[in-house]
């Protein structure tokens, strides 16, 4: 994918912003390290196929499909999912950690606002699948529960 590296000026602050293939809308477009899906008008409306970002997942470590959209209880028990995009700010368990539901286990920030995520249920931590600074998506695993 062709990406066109841009510095734009909003009122008096620049930015950089990456933009991805003007082919099909939306088009998926990185300001400042965060990224949006943005509607372009003029162009096909077909969703491209969204490449993951953030962390590398290491051989051996098996993620689950993201649970379907609704709650993070809508998907497998024993992972805990971010609710939203944005950003792993703070990570407060380990492996091996219980946990009790509703036990704060780790922050996201999306647009300067920060969520607290919260066990779904009493456990062990079995897996941190995530590290701070990584960019999440809504449903992305973070935590795994035993």
């Amino acid at each position: 994918m062709a990406v066109t590296t841009l510095r734009i000026k909003v009122g008096d602050n620049w930015y950089n912003v990456e933009v991805g293939e003007l082919t099909h809308s939306p088009v998926e477009v990185t300001v400042e390290g965060e990224t949006f899906l943005v509607e372009v008008e003029g162009l096909p409306r077909t969703p491209p196929a969204r490449p993951r970002r953030g962390r590398t997942q290491t051989p051996g470590i098996v993620v689950p499909p993201p649970p379907t959209r609704g709650s993070a209880a809508s998907g497998p028990v024993n992972i805990i999912a971010s609710p939203l995009s944005g950003r792993v700010i703070s990570i407060m368990v380990r492996p091996g950690d219980q946990v009790s539901a509703g036990q704060e286990v780790c922050v996201v920030e999306a647009m300067k606002m920060e969520q607290s995520i919260r066990a779904t249920r009493d456990g062990v931590i079995k897996a941190v699948l995530v590290q701070p600074m990584d960019q999440v998506r809504t449903n992305d695993p973070l935590i795994e529960l035993e």
